[in-house]
């Protein structure tokens, strides 16, 4: 209010100059120069309070912006960064699982036949960087389960004959062991188009079986 009371005062002041001036001075053209001087004035002290106005006002709204709103903040980023890292670790997860259903369907029949097995789980592991495995330089590792219940209708229905008991020691039946264990990977291998070494071979309880 105080500024307010100012700014009337002041121009009632300058009308009161302005009226004494124009009674003193004569009728001539000085008047006319000190009436356009006195209108100059008082259009100033009118407007002078509305510039300031303006002016404090955008000095404050500039101070009242938080420059960090305009940007995404510190826990924005994050949040994006975390949900990203979900999806692609979701879209791998799918990928592995949908390569491991194929690879077990292109060889589960021939597997059951040829050796009287059945894979029981398998989980496939990329290198990493790898999204796809186009390439078998790209699969680090491949874990198959098997489990012997798999034999053919055929094997399951060969009449049962006397028991035939063949003494072998300890090697030898580590050898025949390890000689259908490689046989199996590398028939594996050669399907899946992958190297030996990158397969893993385990019974049902858990227990590796690669040579």
């Amino acid at each position: 209010m105080g500024a307010i009371s100012d700014w009337i005062a002041n121009i009632i002041l300058l009308i009161l100059i302005a009226t004494i001036l124009e009674l003193l001075l004569p009728n001539s053209s000085l008047e006319r120069y000190v009436k356009m001087v006195i209108g100059l004035m008082l259009i100033a002290v009118i407007i002078t309070p509305v510039l300031s106005i303006f002016s404090k006002d955008f000095d404050q709204m500039l101070r009242s912006v938080h420059f960090d709103q305009l940007v995404p903040s510190k826990t924005l980023e994050n949040s994006i960064e975390n949900k990203k890292s979900e999806i692609q670790a979701s879209n791998r997860a799918y990928i592995l699982e949908q390569m491991a259903v194929q690879m077990e369907n292109q060889v589960e029949e021939e597997l059951r036949k040829k050796y009287g097995l059945e894979i029981k789980a398998m989980d496939v592991e990329l290198s990493s960087g790898a999204e796809t495995s186009q390439e078998a330089e790209k699969i680090e590792k491949i874990t198959v389960v098997l489990d012997e219940s798999g034999q053919s209708g055929e094997d399951k229905t060969v009449p049962v004959v006397k028991e035939v008991k063949i003494d072998l020691s300890k090697k030898q039946n580590e050898q025949v062991k390890h000689n259908k264990t490689n046989t199996i990977t590398y028939f594996l291998a050669d399907k899946w188009g992958v190297y030996p070494n990158q397969i893993d071979l385990q019974s049902e309880g858990g227990d590796s079986i690669s040579p």
